[in-house]
């Protein structure tokens, strides 16, 4: 059996390899990023072996770096792994007291890790599990735009129009077709009374307010905040738009997915994608507290002679699954009675809402570890 490690970067990646008894087969080998290196990489594989699965290969899972390489070696069937950077540097933190930090020595070391956990090993993802995960990565990233440009619309307003804001919201469907057609005090002045009150959805006493204000408004415009404006409100359609389409294409995987995990009450698609996406694959878990662990919501411990100390969660691995856990920890302590019970109990120790909703998180973590690995749907019965 031969175990190769490698270091992934952004133009090329570095090969180690070492058998089963820790001989170094291959020290350095470095491939590019291309089709020529996985190639060159795929042909030092068949040469040295004839049936793929006599071959074991991990990387760190690093991000987009790793994809089509992971990608490549699956396609040719060769067993690939992933491992948290985390844990790769404190292996080889375990195994040498030297500081000493190199691309070869890393390839080294993700080999001699992989080594040492056969045959405990973590399985790749499925392809629609992984592109579950790259959709809602995306939709994280089009809602933070969104979210900016949101904000920058509700402040251009405070300057153009700070009244507005009193007599309705700004973020109403009829108050944006109003800054559509009128963005400025002045406009709306200069308008046909009626045309404002023939807005649709707009009430006839938030249209008269709107108009009395725009009278005495003390906002100030010019012809650049009043394009601005525009431009920012069409920034936030098209954006809105985007996370229509890509919430359309979430709820297709999860479907085809056919995922439990919306069975629990208070899981929307939009959590449950995330937290499912995250994890990637469950089997890849023994236990609810490695799940725990790496969704970082494990206390830290110091222990020191007869003294152990808990602190605050560790807050490592990864952030969108912590984040997303918590949300659906909040909503869970609505919907179920159990949920709702367990937070009460922790607010009645004295313990903060964030602290009481971290340990309803790691309640619910140990449910979702059980209903993924069984394929069991959600029963408020059997947790009572």
């Amino acid at each position: 059996m031969l175990y190769v490690g490698i270091d992934v970067a952004k133009y090329k990646h570095d090969i180690a390899v070492i058998d089963e008894f820790g001989n170094i087969i291959l020290e350095h080998m470095q491939i590019k990023n291309n089709h020529e290196g996985f190639y060159q990489l795929h042909t030092w594989l068949s040469h040295h072996v004839e049936n793929p699965n006599d071959i074991r290969i991990a990387l760190e899972d690093t991000g987009h770096y790793s994809r089509n390489i992971v990608m490549f070696l699956r396609a040719n069937f060769y067993p690939t792994f992933s491992y948290n950077p985390y844990l790769i540097k404190e292996f080889a933190k375990s195994v040498s007291l030297r500081k000493t930090k190199t691309d070869k020595k890393d390839a080294l070391t993700i080999a001699r890790k992989l080594a040492s956990d056969m045959p405990v090993m973590r399985q790749m993802p499925s392809q629609d599990m992984d592109d579950l995960k790259v959709l809602t990565r995306h939709r994280d990233r089009i809602k933070r735009k969104m979210t900016d440009f949101k904000v920058q619309y509700v402040k251009i307003l405070d300057l153009i129009f700070p009244e507005l804001a009193k007599i309705v919201s700004l973020h109403n469907q009829s108050t944006r077709h109003l800054i559509e057609k009128y963005p400025t005090p002045a406009k709306i002045i200069r308008a046909n009374k009626t045309s404002i009150y023939n807005i649709k959805n707009l009430k006839a006493d938030k249209a008269k307010s709107i108009i009395i204000a725009a009278r005495t408004t003390v906002g100030n415009t010019s012809w650049a905040l009043e394009f601005e404006l525009k431009q920012t409100l069409q920034a936030i359609r098209y954006f809105e738009k985007l996370m229509t389409e890509i919430n359309t294409e979430i709820q297709a995987l999860m479907d085809k997915l056919d995922q439990v995990i919306t069975s629990v009450p208070g899981i929307s698609t939009t959590l449950g994608s995330i937290i499912l996406a995250e994890i990637r694959n469950i089997e890849n878990f023994r236990n609810p507290n490695q799940l725990l662990a790496f969704a970082g919501l494990e206390p830290s411990v110091n222990q020191s002679g007869e003294s152990e100390h808990t602190g605050k969660m560790v807050k490592r691995g990864s952030t969108h699954l912590r984040w997303a856990l918590l949300q659906a920890a909040e909503k869970v302590a609505i919907y179920s009675p159990t949920f709702k019970r367990y937070l009460a109990l922790k607010r009645s120790q004295g313990k903060h809402y964030n602290k009481a909703k971290s340990h309803v998180a790691k309640k619910l973590v140990r449910v979702l570890f059980y209903l993924l690995k069984n394929h069991k749907y959600f029963d408020e019965n059997l947790l009572t």
